[in-house]
């Protein structure tokens, strides 16, 4: 965590302990403010960014408007998704806002793919310059519930109205920061600014609002139908085994990307066998991203954890991604059968939006 930042969560009540920063228990609540520490931003600049990473990720980044933000994949030639993130377009470049856990040898892998970037201008292949960078300085923090507007309005921030739509801080503010409307079962705001920008907003929101843990906010993304990739499951999922085509992650007219040919396939040649969905569990030995599922007397997994939160006394709620013929049969988080899992609705329909 940013040590400017964890210094002022203290200062807002939280206690310093041994594993890290104690919040206050809130699972279900819907008015918190999370910090978003288990991510970090990347940084791309340059006069070849655009082509650069239109070239690189699954989604339309040409299309994007200054500000402006969209769920993104980067997969393997074999159309495996590596890492899922948030892309925001401002001003000077771009924003990769992705987990901490993968930053490391997706920064390297983008720094070398970077270096050897090339585009056509007048019919000559030549070098672009493409800067890709960690913005230590930038930190996320997430906003939910019926209080942000007001929050905001005594802010004198103007929030964006359509999901994954961005706005830029007010100039009354002495940094740059932006706003991102996201996915959600209520009013859900991503922030992206400095330490002291996040602490002034804290200022007109502690009345209204609950210093949550990063866990809270994955529950609502876990509500919301929204995926995330982990160690434990990079490279394991087609983007619409994650339902990515059905909420605006994917472009099937952008043109070509890593793994294209096997996502295009996918979409209009075969059968998608394999779909994300959301389950709950009552019991102890709570599932964590990675862990298999299950049906009746199969010593093979019918699918794959994606993400699980506990939602307190030995419950948790998560996204799997499930073979779907295994979905009309009782399934299980073990092979003997002796956990079973309870499939819950999820909150969009399973139609394409492209």
């Amino acid at each position: 965590m940013n040590a400017e930042w964890q210094q002022k969560l203290i200062s807002f009540g939280l206690e310093q302990t041994d594993s890290g920063l104690s919040y206050p228990a809130s699972p279900g609540a819907t008015d918190v403010f999370c910090t978003l520490d288990a991510e970090v931003i990347l940084e791309v600049t340059g006069e070849g960014a655009e082509p650069f990473l239109q070239a690189q990720f699954s989604n339309d980044v040409v299309a994007m408007d200054i500000p402006g933000s969209q769920l993104n994949t980067w997969s393997s030639p074999k159309g495996r998704v590596i890492t899922l993130f948030r892309l925001t377009r401002i001003a000077d470049g771009y924003l990769i806002r992705m987990p901490r856990v993968l930053s490391e040898p997706v920064l390297k892998r983008l720094k070398m793919y970077a270096s050897m970037f090339r585009v056509k201008i007048d019919q000559r292949a030549v070098m672009v310059e493409v800067n890709v960078d960690q913005r230590d300085d930038l930190i996320t923090v997430g906003l939910s519930g019926d209080s942000v507007e007001p929050s905001m309005q005594n802010a004198g921030i103007v929030l964006p109205q359509e999901v994954d739509a961005t706005v830029a801080l007010p100039k009354t503010f002495s940094a740059d920061g932006w706003i991102t409307k996201v996915r959600g079962t209520v009013a859900r705001y991503e922030m992206t600014a400095n330490a002291n920008t996040l602490a002034t907003l804290w200022g007109h929101c502690e009345e209204h609002f609950q210093l949550a843990a990063e866990s809270e906010w994955r529950l609502q993304n876990i509500d919301a139908g929204l995926p995330s990739v982990t160690e434990a499951t990079t490279e394991a999922f087609v983007l619409q085994m994650m339902n990515l085509n059905f909420i605006n992650g994917v472009s099937f007219k952008k043109g070509c990307f890593p793994g294209q040919e096997v996502v295009a396939r996918m979409q209009y040649l075969g059968k998608l066998k394999r779909q994300m969905f959301r389950l709950s569990y009552d019991g102890e030995n709570l599932p964590v991203a990675g862990d298999e599922i299950f049906k009746a007397g199969s010593a093979s997994a019918a699918g794959k954890v994606v993400d699980a939160v506990s939602t307190g006394d030995n419950t948790s709620r998560m996204l799997a991604v499930i073979a779907i013929d295994a979905t009309t049969e009782p399934l299980y988080l073990d092979k003997e059968a002796s956990m079973p899992v309870k499939l819950l609705e999820l909150p969009y329909e399973l139609t394409a939006t492209d």
